[in-house]
Order: structure tokens, then C-alpha cells, then sequence
């Protein structure tokens, strides 16, 4: 819960309230996620206080473990005075937080903490100036509490601190706090759920699942392989800034192999450079399979700070990325699914009434629509079987798709009706054009199979106008079509 930021908007430092005030000889460090590794006091339990050479850790040995504390990645060790500044903090607050470990001392330790979380935080803090340090005993609280942190890149960090209390030692006279992230903003993986549950935009949620990389690894990007296109959610600046470049993801999503080579290796020249230039020592492209293990989702792209292979030690960060990046990428697909089955007719699979309304509904102007009626389908039906009848409706509905563009909508209107809403823009010649090849293609014959053929045909009736009244136009221009063609026969 270090504060040695160099960001320059922070919340307000708190007002220390009553007992907390600085250089009251109790102030306590800026977490009350507390452990206080103490003793009762009544020399019993297993507990009892221990003779202050007994406690001696040789200086060398002090010395080394102190290095290997300010070495580490992903925990932060700091020393807070009782007046509630920072004393000294471990260089690991830079790839963590990423301030600038030089600057690290003489900081009020609430400084970059989050507003809603200070309240709370000196409650605990109360409780804990009320306890005893180590040497003169006291009652343990075990239980962490977590608390966010405003990094130097403005994103919030969900930090755990344990807290010892050494205020009372005169060599120290202040607290030491070992401090933890925990998943990323609000806490990673309850963040995310959240988010899926409110229906959230997928980039939202993608990238939520992306901030969950320890910044100490590096940054990373998800990115979603739909039937749309892809759909990408970025976990940092930097990863921002590259990500566009689909080189970086594409063959992954195409071959569903995992690449963690050292250095770029494998990489373009250009896109090493770039990410060089954003201070990243290599890529790491995770595939994302869906439970079959046969198709591709997605993939999870990792740009790394640090100077390493991907090993086993950096596992459980990935999973709960890549995890979590299924999960919510294998939602979004099914929802999508779901979505398309709405608007889907499920004899023909082209679109449904639903559609037909959501496609005028999202008209600017006026629509043009041609409704078609089969002529002769009802003697197929009945000489033939609805079997029969079922593959001549689906013949048909492929030859109208083939006859018309992919900006028109095709639609079942139901029975043996067809609509086609033509795409914006139009012009009437080109609308008679596309009749006449709809008409043309329903008018030759459709094998059924076994030397059988039939004959169907189609009336058809045009109209354009505003959404709200366009397909009864269309409708009783069909049937006058239908009126003069059963005249003339």
C-alpha cells in the first residue's frame, strides 16, 4: 500500500482523525488488512515473547534477505513511520505501481489511495494503534483487508497488506507492510463478473479481464474471434498503442498455437521495435480453444517487461486470464447465437418477421420492399408431401439470396411468402432490374430428386415508402399481382 507515486493528480492525503494523528508514537501504517505476528502477552501458548538475542538475524543474512524483498516482482515491502510517511519502500513499486522507486520517501502513505477506501482503512487503523506492538504482546487479527491503489498510470490497483507493528521498537518505531495485488482493478475476477452481469459492452469486459496481468509481468490485450469480426479489450497504455497491428494476434487466431518466444523471436522486424521502444522485452500469443478444443476464440496477447521464459512460475497470472477470457468470449458467442436464432427462420435459415421489423426499425428514410407469393407451391404440398414442400421452399430461398445483393435482407414472411428489403440508396431502375431476376430464377424448374420436377413461379408486389407503412404497400401491390396473373391464365 506504498504511496511513492510521481503521478500528479492524487486523491487528498486524509486527515489523521483523534488518536491517529502523526508523532503520537501509535500512528499506524496505511492498511488495516493487519497481522500482528505478537504474543498474548502472558508467556504462554507457544507465543511467549522471546529474549531479544534470540531474535538476532546475523547482519549478512539481514542484508541478503532484505535484497531479495526489494527484488520481488510482484510484493511490495514498505516501512511506515508513526507519523504515517513513507520511510522506504521496495523497488518493487515500480514494475507494480510504476512510480519511480528513487523517489520513493518522505510520502504520506494515503496519498494515492482510493477515496472510498480511506474511511475504512483508518477505522482498521484504530483498531490496530489500540493493540500492543510484538514486544509487548497482544492479540493477532489474521484476516487482510484489500484497498486500492491509483498507479502512476491512472488505473487502480487492488492491493492486500499485511501489517506488523513495530511502533514500539526503538531501532524501527513505525510499521512494516507486505502488501500483495490481488487481480487487477475492483478485484479481477469479481470485476468481470460483475460486468457480465450488467451486460456490459464486450471490449469492456475483455478489458477488464486484461487488466488482471500482474504489472509486474508486463501488459497484456484479449482479443474475441466472432463471426462479426474481432473485438479487442486492452489492459494498459502502451498495450493500447500496439495492439492495432493485427500481426501481433492473427496467427494465432488462425492456427490456435501458443507462441512465448524470447525476444520477438518469430516477430517482424517492425512490430520488435515498436514494442522495444514501449520498454517490452518479448511477446507471448496464448490461444483461446473453446471446450471442443476444435475451435479457436480468441487469443491473449502478453507483452513482458521482464527479461524471462514463460515457465511454470508464471502460470497461475495466465490462467486466470485465459479463464476468464473463455469464459466470457464462450458467453458472447452463445448470446450472439441465441440472438441469430431469434431472427432466424429455422426451415430456410434466412431471416424471420423479427428481422424484417428490426431491419425498417433502423430505417433513416423510405424503404423499398418486394413481397413474393409462390403460385403453385399448394399442389406440391399435396401431391408430393411437405417433405417435398420443405425442400422447394428451401430451394427457393437460395435462389432469391443468389439473385439479389448482400446489403438486401431476405426474409421468410411466412407460408410460402417471401419479402426482400433493398439496401439504402437503390434507384428505382435497379429495384425493376432485380424483380425480373427474382422472378426468372422462381419461374425454372426445381428438381425434387428421382426424375421429379416441379414448377412454382412467384407474383410479386414492390413499394417503397416509410417504415411504418411500406409492407402494407407492398402487401396490396402483391395482390393485385397475384389478381392479374390469375386473370390472365
Amino acid at each position: 500500500m506504498t504511496n511513492d507515486g510521481d503521478a500528479a493528480s492524487t486523491p487528498a492525503a486524509p486527515t489523521t482523525p483523534g488518536a491517529l494523528r502523526p508523532g503520537n508514537g501509535n500512528g499506524p501504517g496505511d492498511s488495516d488488512g493487519v497481522h500482528q505476528g505478537h504474543s498474548d502477552g502472558n508467556g504462554d501458548g507457544g507465543h511467549a515473547r522471546r529474549d531479544e538475542a534470540d531474535d538476532a538475524i546475523p547482519p549478512d543474512v539481514a542484508a541478503r534477505l532484505l535484497r531479495a524483498f526489494d527484488l520481488n516482482p510482484s510484493t511490495i515491502v514498505a516501512l511506515v513511520g508513526s507519523d504515517l510517511q513513507t520511510r522506504w519502500v521496495s523497488s518493487s513499486v515500480a514494475t507494480v505501481h510504476g512510480f519511480d522507486p528513487s523517489n520513493r520517501a518522505g510520502r504520506l502513505s494515503f496519498e494515492r489511495i482510493h477515496p472510498d477506501d480511506v474511511e475504512r482503512l483508518l477505522d482498521g487503523l484504530d483498531a490496530l494503534r489500540a493493540m500492543s506492538s510484538p514486544y509487548a504482546g497482544g492479540t493477532p487479527i489474521a484476516d487482510p483487508i484489500r484497498y486500492r491503489v491509483l498507479g502512476a498510470d491512472d488505473r487502480w490497483r487492488t492491493m492486500e497488506a499485511l501489517v506488523l507493528n513495530l511502533a514500539e521498537d526503538p531501532e524501527v518505531d513505525g510499521y512494516v507492510l507486505i502488501s500483495r495485488l490481488v487481480g487487477g482493478p475492483l478485484d479481477g475476477t469479481a470485476h468481470v463478473v460483475d460486468l457480465l452481469a450488467a451486460d456490459a459492452p464486450l471490449p469492456h469486459v475483455l478489458e477488464a479481464c486484461a487488466q488482471m496481468m500482474p504489472a509486474y509481468l508486463g501488459q497484456a490485450a484479449v482479443v474475441a474471434h466472432l463471426d462479426d469480426g474481432p473485438v479487442v479489450g486492452v489492459g494498459g497504455r502502451r498495450a493500447r498503442r500496439l495492439i492495432p497491428d493485427e500481426r501481433w494476434w492473427r496467427a494465432a487466431v488462425t492456427d490456435g498455437r501458443e507462441r512465448a518466444p524470447l525476444h520477438f523471436d518469430g516477430f517482424p522486424d517492425d512490430l520488435a521495435e515498436r514494442a522495444r521502444a514501449e520498454g517490452f522485452s518479448s511477446a507471448w500469443l496464448l490461444p483461446l480453444i473453446d471446450a471442443s478444443g476444435n475451435d479457436v476464440m480468441g487469443c491473449v496477447v502478453v507483452w513482458v517487461v521482464l527479461e524471462v521464459t514463460k515457465s511454470i512460475g508464471h502460470d497461475h497470472a495466465l490462467r486466470q486470464i485465459t479463464r476468464l477470457a473463455r469464459l466470457v468470449i464462450g458467453e458472447q458467442r452463445r448470446n450472439m447465437a441465441l440472438r441469430r436464432e431469434a431472427l432466424t427462420d429455422p426451415l430456410t435459415r434466412l431471416g424471420n418477421r423479427s428481422a424484417l421489423r428490426r431491419r425498417l426499425d433502423a430505417a433513416d428514410g423510405p424503404v423499398t420492399v418486394a413481397l413474393l407469393d409462390l403460385d403453385d407451391f399448394k399442389p406440391v404440398n399435396d401431391t408430393y408431401g411437405h417433405d417435398a414442400g420443405d425442400d422447394v421452399l428451401r430451394e427457393v430461398a437460395e435462389r432469391i439470396t443468389a439473385a439479389v445483393r448482400q446489403d438486401d435482407l431476405v426474409v421468410r414472411f411466412g407460408g410460402d411468402e417471401f419479402a426482400v428489403v433493398f439496401a439504402p440508396g437503390t434507384p428505382p431502375e435497379g429495384v425493376s432490374r432485380y424483380v425480373r431476376r427474382l422472378t426468372a430464377t422462381l419461374e425454372a424448374p426445381m428438381p425434387l430428386g428421382r426424375g421429379t420436377t416441379v414448377f412454382v413461379g412467384a407474383s410479386v408486389g414492390v413499394a417503397s415508402g416509410l417504415a411504418g407503412e411500406v409492407v402494407r404497400r407492398a402487401d396490396a401491390a402483391l395482390y393485385q399481382a397475384k389478381s392479374a396473373r390469375t386473370s390472365t391464365r
